[in-house]
C-alpha cells in the first residue's frame, strides 16, 4: 500500500506540475484597445475633397504594438482607397496616440465610404474598429498655397508663410506644433480677418523645443465657421 501511495503522490504532483505550466502557456496580454476616436473635424465624420482628414485614436496594448494600420475604401462602387501601415513611432509601445492627418486627393468621388482602424500587437492580436465616412465636396472652404517652412536662429525660430484664400473670409488661424515638445497659437490679426486673401507670414520662436521630428498643423477658420486644417513637418537638430 506504500508503494501505492507514493506512486499515486508522485502522479499527482507531476500532474499538478504540468497543470501549472499549462495554464502559464495560457496566460496572454489583454488584446489591444481602441479608444477616444475622432474622425474629422469634431467627430463629424466628414471630409473634403481636397483637403485632409484628421483621425485621432487613444491605443492600447498590454502585449505591445506591432503596426497600426489605416484603411479607407468606398462603399460600393470605385472611388478614392487609402491603406497605409505605421510602425514607427508606435512598435513596442504599450500606448500611443494616433493622430494622422489623411490628404484626400481633389479628385476623390463623393459618397460614402468604409474606415478600418487596426491595431495589431506582437502576439498577433488584433482590434479593429469601423466607421462610416462621407467625402463632399466644397468650393468654399479655405485653402492655403505656396507653404514654407524654415528653421532659423540656430533651429530657435520657426519660419513659416503661407498665402491663405477663404471665400467666406478669415475669421482666425491657429498654428500647432507637436511632437517631443507641443505648442499651439491663435491669430487673429486685424489686418487678416475678414480678408478673402492674405499672405500669413510668422516666426515662432522653439526655443524649448528639444531637438527632433515636429509636426505643424495650420487651421484656418473662416467667417462661416468652416474649418480646414493642413499639414507639414520639420527636424529640429
Amino acid at each position: 500500500m506504500r508503494t501505492n501511495f507514493r506512486t499515486l503522490f508522485m502522479v499527482l504532483s507531476i500532474s499538478a506540475l504540468f497543470a501549472a505550466c499549462s495554464d502559464d502557456d495560457d496566460v496572454r496580454p489583454a488584446a489591444p484597445s481602441i479608444t477616444e476616436v475622432e474622425i474629422g473635424a469634431d467627430n463629424s465624420k466628414i471630409g473634403y475633397a481636397g483637403s485632409d482628414f484628421h483621425i485621432d485614436a487613444a491605443i492600447t496594448a498590454a502585449g505591445s504594438i506591432a503596426n497600426v494600420q489605416l484603411e479607407i475604401h468606398p462603399e460600393s462602387g470605385a472611388g478614392w482607397e487609402y491603406d497605409s501601415v505605421y510602425t514607427e513611432g508606435f512598435a513596442g509601445l504599450k500606448n500611443a496616440q494616433f493622430h494622422e492627418h489623411i490628404d484626400i486627393p481633389a479628385d476623390a468621388a463623393v459618397g460614402h465610404y468604409h474606415l478600418h482602424l487596426t491595431v495589431t500587437d506582437e502576439n498577433g492580436v488584433k482590434a479593429e474598429i469601423e466607421e462610416e465616412i462621407e467625402i463632399r465636396q466644397d468650393a468654399t472652404l479655405p485653402s492655403i498655397s505656396g507653404l514654407g517652412i524654415e528653421l532659423e536662429n540656430n533651429g530657435n525660430e520657426l519660419h513659416l508663410e503661407t498665402t491663405i484664400t477663404a471665400p467666406n473670409k478669415i475669421a482666425e488661424v491657429s498654428v500647432e506644433i507637436h511632437g517631443a515638445w507641443e505648442e499651439e497659437y491663435t491669430y487673429t490679426d486685424a489686418e487678416m480677418v475678414g480678408q478673402t486673401t492674405y499672405d500669413f507670414h510668422k516666426h515662432i520662436d522653439i526655443s524649448a523645443a528639444p531637438a527632433g521630428h515636429y509636426h505643424v498643423h495650420i487651421k484656418v477658420v473662416d467667417q462661416a465657421g468652416k474649418e480646414r486644417e493642413f499639414e507639414d513637418h520639420f527636424d529640429k537638430p
